[in-house]
This record gives structure tokens, sequence and C-alpha cells, in this order.
């Protein structure tokens, strides 16, 4: 493959020098319009690079290149999906006659037989019915195979679906199965599978290792509170997190946007690269091949009726040619790789902060560009900004909560100190409830409940009785929800309800060694 940046290259073609300019000029008033800190673009055409940008900073001085490293999110998943293909390739593992339960003994769900039918394209697809856990997944530092055996925990449906489901979780199963046919770490089976041998050298796992491997060129994540703030500049700068994430697979992958375009023409010529067939022409076929229906509006004549899910791949139709494509999102962190393999065009695109629908929408612009397709809408900037407002204004709604009407002038039956203590959750783990004490009027010091899960904190606000609400923040995670506290038999708090994303769960409350023997004494007493 050759890799050529028409701007460097004197015989490049003089028309596609002043369309890459022209395309330069407004994706980089987009971005401003859009309040994107930073972003990079890089387009393979027929082999060839055409764009390779960066716009705006990767941190609060240096600018964004395409050489700049980061989180790469979701896209995480189609380089778990490759490299179990390879095993696949190897004899190591199957796709959908073995129930992964058979590799990975420590999977079980409450259904014994839904854990017995469970086939790894039913994990890559999203097609199993277990709901979206992921906070029970966020910043842990619990072994992946101690928080897998917890999912035998969870109440679910036992029906699978041929509608998307959309798991991370699942991934995280797939990525320890594959470990563990492989005899080696998932991360070992991904380098040695699909990183070294396409030479992204660019590419690599965990944060921590972005930081070691690239120290001078990484991106900070950014956060944005309103659309109008994130307009003007002023954004709230995250931090490139020391905790490897639980469910990796599914999403911890870092590159930047000429490694993430290699790995699409690779994937988009079935597992060739230069001539030279470096991963399983059919178990890349197998990861290209619809499995599972994505729900979806309906959508404007550009597009098919319909959208699928591949194994780790979006399967789609623009103006009449085919797309294979994924975005992945983390906090503070957009990416987008999307692949026209009729047209043999790659567009990558990465960006310092969440909301970044620019990404989304002005990658259909490009290919209009390059391949003269009929300019049906005006995606950039128009389309771009207001799909950006409309996302922030979402979000923000989102996190206002959804709360019964409130009653009025009803306490709490217990002293704010009852409800001290740990509680604890099969799924979710260990939620702590503490007092402080906050400077009120006058130096008057006024007892406030706060609550935190690992390292989501919030404050819990009185709503009626023994509820109170809650907004816990770790940088772009926001989780709001009510907290309704259980009185047991004995009169004392025994534990809460709370509603997380999908499902209500309940957090028992532990006790603590002082209050078993006040207990027992108690009983000797009596």
């Amino acid at each position: 493959m050759q890799l050529r940046d028409p701007v460097l290259e004197p015989h490049s073609n003089a028309t596609d020098i002043a369309r890459v300019s022209k395309m330069r000029e407004v994706i980089e008033n987009a971005r401003i319009q859009c309040g994107i800190p930073g972003m990079s673009i890089a387009v393979l055409h027929k082999g060839e690079l055409v764009m390779s940008e960066g716009f705006g900073k990767r941190n609060d001085k240096d600018p964004f290149t395409p050489e700049t490293v980061m989180s790469i999110a979701s896209l995480t998943k189609a380089f778990t999906a490759s490299a179990i293909g390879e095993l696949v390739a190897e004899g190591k593992i199957d796709w959908d006659k073995t129930p992964v339960s058979k590799y990975l003994p420590d999977f079980e769900l409450k259904d014994p037989l839904l854990t017995s039918q469970l086939t790894l394209v039913d994990l890559l697809s999203h097609r199993t019915p277990l709901p979206n856990i992921d906070l029970a997944a966020f910043r842990s530092t619990e072994p992946r195979r101690d928080f897998i055996k917890r999912l035998r925990h969870i109440d679910l449906d036992t029906k699978l679906s041929s509608t998307c489901n959309y798991n991370n979780i699942m991934y995280a199963v797939a990525g320890e199965a594959a470990a563990s046919v492989a005899g080696v770490s998932y991360e070992t089976v991904v380098e040695t599978r699909i990183l070294e041998p396409l030479g992204l050298t660019n590419t690599g796992l965990s944060p921590l290792q972005m930081k070691q491997r690239h120290p001078d060129n990484y991106a900070m994540p950014y956060d944005a509170t309103s659309f109008e703030n994130a307009q003007k500049g002023v954004f709230v700068k995250g931090y490139v997190d020391p905790i490897y994430m639980l469910d990796a697979p599914a999403g911890d992958i870092y590159s930047n946007v000429l490694d993430l375009a290699k790995w699409g023409r690779v994937v988009m010529k079935l597992g060739e690269l230069d001539g030279k067939q470096v991963l399983n022409k059919e178990s890349t076929e197998e990861i290209l091949s619809a499995q599972t229906i994505i729900k979806r509006p309906r959508r404007s004549a550009e597009y098919a009726p319909a959208i699928t899910y591949a194994l780790g791949w979006i399967l789609d139709t623009y103006k009449g040619q085919v797309v294979y494509k994924h975005n992945g999102s983390n906090p503070g962190y957009r990416s987008e790789l999307i692949m026209f393999p009729d047209a043999d065009l790659v567009i990558a695109q990465l960006a310092n902060v969440n909301i970044a629908q620019l990404l989304t929408i002005g990658q259909y612009y490009i290919a209009d560009e390059l391949l003269d397709l009929p300019r049906t809408q005006e995606w950039v900037p128009k389309l771009a900004v207001e799909s950006t407002r409309t996302m922030y204004d979402f979000y923000t709604k989102e996190n206002s909560g959804d709360y019964p009407e409130r009653i009025k002038h009803r306490a709490s039956s217990h002293e704010l100190e009852s409800f001290v203590g740990t509680y604890s959750n099969p799924v979710y783990g260990e939620v702590s409830v503490s007092l402080r004490e906050k400077e009120a009027t006058e130096g008057v010091k006024r007892k406030e409940l706060h609550i935190q899960m690992r390292t989501l904190v919030g404050k819990l606000e009185h709503y009626h009785y023994d509820s109170f609400t809650t907004s816990m923040v770790d940088f772009v995670v926001r989780f709001e929800s009510m907290v309704s506290f259980v009185t047991g038999e004995d009169g004392k708090i025994s534990g809460f309800k709370m509603k997380i994303i999908e499902t209500m769960e309940t957090f028992e409350k532990k006790v603590t060694a002082k209050e078993e023997d006040i207990t027992k004494g108690q009983t000797r007493e009596e």
C-alpha cells in the first residue's frame, strides 16, 4: 500500500489537491462551529493517502496531528472480533457451534439453558439478552474473570433476539474466552494476531501503555457542559485513565488515524496487505457478514432502510455504496472509521471530546467530495452543527433524572446517621454512604449525605420519606437516580433500591463488627 500525501507529492493529481484543500478549510470551520478542541482525519483512496490532517489542539497548547494517538473506544470491538477470527482459522475455537461456557467455564448466567446456548457469534453480534451493566465495570480494578462470575446473578430475559442489544460486557467475555483457549492474555492475542502482523506500531492496549510509548503526542480528553460552552472553547479537561478497563475487549485500544486507515483497508480487502494475506480471508468475510438488525427510525433516502450488525462492524449503504463502519465513545474521546469497499475508500477520524457529531456526519461529506456523489444535503457545517446542538440537549435532558411526583413535607423516618454505611450488590459490588459536614451561613455547619460507587461520587438530596436523589459524577460519566432506603423488621436501615440504567438494583447494608457486638449484647440482656 502506498501512503502518499498529495500535498507532499508533486506528481499527484492537481484536481485532488484543490479538492482536499477545500475540504480542509470546510472541516476546520465546522470544527470550530461544532466545538471540538482537536481532531484528526486520514483518508485512503485507492491505496493512496489523499488526506492526512490534524485540526485544533490535542491538549491545552500542542497541535492535534495525524500521528496523535488516543483511545478509539468501541473501534476496539473489530480488533477483538478479528483476533478471535484468527483463532478460528487456527482451529482453536469456533464461531457458532460451541457454547462460550465450554471455552470459559467462569461464564455462567442465571438460566443454565441460555448459558449452554450462547456462542461467540451471539456475543460479538450483540444478540444476547444481557442488560446494560456498564456502570458495574466502570473504573473497576477487579480481575476480569472475577467480574464475569458476577453475571450469574443478573435477572434477564432468556430469549435470543434478531435485533441488536448492544452490550460491552459480552465483548469482555468473548475476549476472555479467546485468552482461555489461546493460553495467553487477551492483550497478547490481539498483539500477536493483529497488531504485529499488520505493522500497527501506533496502536496498543491501555491508556498507561499509550502514555509510555507516545509521551510526546497523545490527546487529552475534554468535555463541555453545554453546546454554547463548546463553541466558546470552554472545556473541562479530563484525565488519561490509569485504570485499565475491565471490559477492555470492548473499548480500550488506542491508535491514530494513520494506523486506523491502514487497518480499515486490510479488513476491507478481506485480510490482504500489499498483496499478502495477513489475516484469514474466511474469518474476515465472517466478521463482515450481517448477523443482527439494528432498529432505527426511518432514515433519509441516502441510506439503506435497515442497518445490520456483523461482528464488530456495522453494515450499511450510502447512495448505492456498500458501507462498513463503526464509531467509538469513551469519556472525552470520539472515533469514527468507515470503509466504502466498492470505491476503495477508507476514512478514519478521531476527536478529543465525546460529542463530536462532525465526525459522524462529516464522513459523508468527504465521500461525496471524493466519489463525486450527488449532493443531497448540506452535511457540513449545517447538519453537523444542528446535530451537535441536539446531542448536547439530549444529554442535558437525560441527566436531569426521571422521578415520580414529589410528596411535599414528608420528612425521613430516620436520622441522617442511620443511612451511613457500606451497601453491597452481587453485580455492582460495594457502595458507600457517608455523612459530611459543610459550611453553611455564618459559620454554621450542615450535614450532608454522600454516595460513592468506586470513583462515581454524588450528594444525596432528600426527596420524600426515605427516598433521595443523586447525581453521581466522574468527569464525563454522569449518573442520575433515585435512592430509596428500606427499613428492616428491626426498624433499622437494611438497604436501598436504585435504578441503574435499565434495571432496578437492590443493595443490602453490610453489618459492621461493632453493630454485631451491640446486637449480641442486646440479645444476652433480653
